[in-house]
């Protein structure tokens, strides 16, 4: 029997597929009433009775003033340790979040990440799923399959008197942030997720995404700092709310930034300056977001860089907890993409690490510098490019790596949409030019998609005790309601 949608469920939409949905979750017999107690709401709560949980113990368990939600959109577990591998080769030391594993108090957990229909989720049902404690379809923010538009975690958390952030190096409109702040029936209109975001009062909003913030909406902030410059976040007024828009769309890539781009680390210092002063606590999420668009365009060295820069975040809310123990720490993924991996054997593999962190420029700036672009977000007709000639310059000044005549030959083919894999996802240009740069960089790429994988979490702070070792993505916004003791959300 198929699940009805309903809030705190995980919502499975038979859709066309000739499956036995009950065989297929293994909802029979005692082994399925297992698999059914594992997706359930009550799975959170019950983790709070193993042995070493306060609960268990009979002492009070502590209440968490703040939550730090951070999310590496689109992050597989193999693009965690290629992070691992080039920041170890590069800088002689370990990444931030693998540190993390080895902390007293630190839980890990693996984390399912399907949507109500599809088994392969996207960024605004998984933030969802955060946000609202409820499976919607993939494209919908918090709105239900039944049409119902759950009060998502940065509201409720309003109304319990905590301030709200969001920062991200994506647009601040985009799939993940407004997870945790906006009822949409498609990810797409981000104009109407602009409004939301400015009607109701997110604290501290930095990002990109400026071309949904028009004039009038922006001279309606009475009150708000509106930046467009690190110089200007670093200096605005911190008894303001704040709103930093960097770039008409995503932020650029950490190996493309300007002197007036900032990074995530810096994004992220300033929000918590700002936040910690609310006498109330505050939640905020972190997102590195351009992870998942590096991973879309099976970009290894701007993949790398971009986790990179993401593990410098985590470096900064780390320094920032010091000394604290009323903060829930949750760092995690929305789901896989495009699962990459170093993938070739002996003494060459350490030149290929030697070689991803040298990456000096994106994929993106590559395609501008041909007058067109990648496709993946903004679909355009990539035949029509320019700079034939300068494409093996390009691709050496970006990636430090000399392609070989018939890997420039494949790219072009792809440019002029000639080049047809077998798999049809990797004939576009930019995944032709990601599987050349393998046989340099050593990183190969499934798919330019999301995956289904089970990803990784990472846990610290009082209310981490009830995120069990699996969890389904639902059980984590009541995790963060029951962690901070937050009174029902009200109706908007």
């Amino acid at each position: 029997m198929d699940l009805e949608p309903r809030q705190h469920a995980p919502v499975i939409d038979p859709g066309p597929i000739a499956l036995n949905r009950r065989g297929f979750l293994g909802l029979g017999g005692a082994a399925g009433l297992a698999t059914a107690a594992l997706f359930s709401p009550g799975f959170a709560r019950a983790a709070a009775q193993r042995p070493d949980s306060p609960a268990a113990s009979g002492k009070p368990r502590k209440q968490a003033k703040n939550v730090i939600f951070m999310v590496s959109d689109g992050m597989s577990f193999g693009t965690l340790t290629l992070a691992e591998i080039v920041r170890r080769a590069r800088d002689a030391k370990s990444t931030h979040w693998p540190t993390l594993w080895s902390r007293e108090g630190v839980r890990r957990s693996t984390m399912r990440t399907a949507s109500a229909n599809s088994l392969v989720t996207d960024s605004s049902a998984a933030a969802s799923a955060w946000g609202s404690g409820v499976h919607i379809n993939n494209d919908a923010v918090n709105f239900t399959p039944d049409k119902q538009t759950p009060v998502p975690i940065l509201i409720q958390a309003k109304q319990n008197g905590k301030a709200t952030g969001l920062v991200t190096t994506t647009r601040v409109t985009h799939a993940t942030p407004a997870g945790f702040i906006a009822n949409c029936p498609s990810r797409n209109l981000e104009d109407a997720i602009a409004r939301q975001i400015a009607e109701r009062n997110v604290d501290v909003v930095l990002g990109g995404g400026g071309k949904h913030f028009p004039d009038a909406m922006r001279s309606s902030l009475t009150g708000t700092t509106i930046v467009s410059k690190s110089a200007e976040m670093a200096a605005a007024a911190k008894d303001k709310p704040l709103l930093g828009l960097f770039s008409k769309s995503h932020t650029p890539y950490d190996t493309d930034r300007g002197p007036d781009d900032p990074s995530l680390a810096e994004m992220t210092r300033v929000a918590l300056a700002r936040l910690e002063h609310a006498p109330n606590g505050f939640v905020l999420q972190i997102e590195g977001g351009r992870v998942d668009h590096a991973a879309h365009a099976n970009d290894a060295g701007s993949l790398v860089h971009e986790q990179l820069a993401f593990d410098d975040a985590i470096g900064v809310v780390l320094a920032w907890l010091e000394n604290r123990d009323d903060t829930l720490l949750i760092v995690t993924t929305d789901h896989a993409n495009a699962n990459p991996g170093l993938t070739l054997y002996g003494p060459e593999t350490y030149r290929c690490v030697e070689r991803l962190g040298r990456t000096k420029h994106s994929f993106e700036w590559l395609f501008e510098q041909l007058q067109t672009k990648l496709g993946y977000d903004d679909p355009v007709d990539t035949t029509k490019f320019k700079n034939e000639d300068r494409i093996p310059s390009l691709i050496e000044e970006a990636t430090g790596v000399t392609l070989r005549p018939d890997e420039i030959a494949a790219f072009t083919r792809a440019l002029r949409g000639q080049q047809a894999a077998l798999f049809t996802p990797m004939s576009s240009p930019a995944c032709t030019l990601g599987a050349c740069l393998a046989n340099h960089l050593g990183v190969a790429f499934i798919s330019p998609n999301h995956t289904a994988d089970y990803v990784e979490l990472t846990s610290m702070g009082p209310g981490s005790e009830l995120i069990a070792p699996f969890i389904d993505n639902i059980e984590l916004h009541e995790v963060m309601i029951k962690s901070l003791d937050l009174a029902p959300a009200k109706a908007i």
